[in-house]
């Protein structure tokens, strides 16, 4: 059944070929005269061209410019404090993110802080609630969180080796422009790691303790299968302008809770592969792959019929009310068997990352409530989340087990 919720997207989005050689006419018309541009390498865009453009396009409407560079995947604290400072020096009224998930949310929290009474950490410990914020705009580069239309900003406070997120409305994007040509230059690596987080984020979503929704499963069943059938697609075909269309607006409706309304969420493969993002400076779409497995292995009993479904949804594995056990366990496999399709790793040996942290990341998981855990589908407390960890360590077959 579908619970009760409230949602508002108040994202714009200009979508298509050339959508952002719009910018300077569609922020004039909103009213704006003077942004903090924000990206990551200035010399990427400045060789490519696109930085050189977005500044045009604005000075040919009188908007003025200001420019912070120097994002870096799991976006620093330190950056977003000092852009805090010049958006207020300088009394920016947008900042508009050049880039993908890490700009975008340095860029957020850059919004939150330049208007807020408190340091920003504070919105992203919970200590305070965002109320306000400097408007963001978004030119995608790089499709994989969906921040440009989410309510979601994840910073990494490097000196307390933390890695915590600010959810509220105030934190949407305004306006997003989505041009999928922008795309055709990423690295594989980086392309499979975005549908990764795609999936994952529908995921989260899907792998829920409520009964079912017949239109939100559907849709989130639809999104899944297209990512496995064209994720390996776009990896052999770069420049096919209709895969890495339906990859960007993917990345947009997976994380702005299309289809995540009415029902409670999990997010423990988020919360537990953070972690490794946080001590280890891991990928975040690597950080899933590699913990999204083990986590199925260890929750898939406590909802059987729904990993079943899964399975024959999105992988078209045979079920029954006989095999359900069988099946369920079947789409575990096929999900790494896709991973591994992309180029992606299951498991901390494959990427070679340090198996010694464990005790370590599970001090810093913010396990809560009156049972001390995390997750939906299951609680999930400091000793299962260890032995998630355990499991992902390894290489696993991809056969039944």
């Amino acid at each position: 059944m579908l619970q009760d919720f409230s949602i508002g997207i108040g994202t714009r989005f200009v979508f298509g070929r050339d959508a952002h050689n719009r910018i300077g006419k569609e922020l004039k018309q909103m009213g704006i005269r003077k942004v903090l541009i924000h990206y990551g390498s200035r010399k990427r865009l400045s060789d490519s061209g696109l930085l050189g453009s977005v500044k045009e396009q604005l000075r040919l409407h009188g908007i003025r410019i200001l420019e912070l560079g120097g994002v870096v995947p799991n976006p620093r604290l330190s950056l977003v404090r000092e852009g805090i400072h010049l958006a207020r020096k300088e009394k920016v009224d947008m900042i508009l993110a050049v880039g993908g998930g890490s700009v975008i949310d340095s860029a957020k929290a850059i919004g939150l802080g330049a208007v807020a009474d408190t340091d920003v950490w504070d919105f992203f410990t919970g200590t305070e609630v965002p109320g306000k914020s400097l408007p963001t705009g978004v030119i995608l580069t790089y499709p994989a969180a969906g921040s440009e239309s989410s309510e979601v900003s994840v910073i990494n406070n490097t000196e307390l080796g933390m890695k915590l997120l600010a959810s509220h409305p105030v934190i949407r994007p305004a306006i997003a422009f989505m041009n999928p040509e922008l795309t055709y230059s990423l690295p594989k690596f980086l392309t499979a790691c975005g549908v990764t987080d795609m999936f994952s984020h529908v995921c989260e979503r899907y792998f829920t303790p409520d009964g079912e929704v017949g239109v939100i499963d559907r849709m989130a069943e639809g999104i899944l299968k297209t990512l496995a059938e064209i994720g390996p697609k776009v990896l052999a075909e770069p420049d096919n302008y209709s895969y890495r269309a339906e990859i960007m607006w993917i990345s947009t409706i997976a994380h702005n809770d299309t289809v995540g309304v009415g029902r409670v969420q999990d997010w423990a493969v988020h919360e537990i592969g953070n972690e490794l993002s946080a001590l280890y400076d891991t990928p975040h779409g690597a950080t899933l792959s590699i913990i999204m497995g083990s986590w199925m292995r260890y929750v898939y009993r406590e909802a059987p019929e729904r990993f079943a479904r899964y399975a024959g949804e999105v992988f078209g594995v045979k079920w029954n009310r006989k095999n359900t056990l069988e099946a369920a366990y079947e789409g575990i496999l096929k999900t790494e068997e896709f991973f591994r399709t992309m180029g992606m790793p299951v498991s901390f040996e494959e990427f070679q990352v340090p198996t010694d942290g464990v005790e370590q990341m599970l001090d810093r998981i913010a396990f809560r409530g009156e049972d001390d855990s995390i997750g939906g589908i299951k609680r999930l407390n400091r000793d299962d989340c260890r032995k998630i960890y355990e499991t992902a360590l390894k290489s696993r077959r991809t056969t039944s087990e």
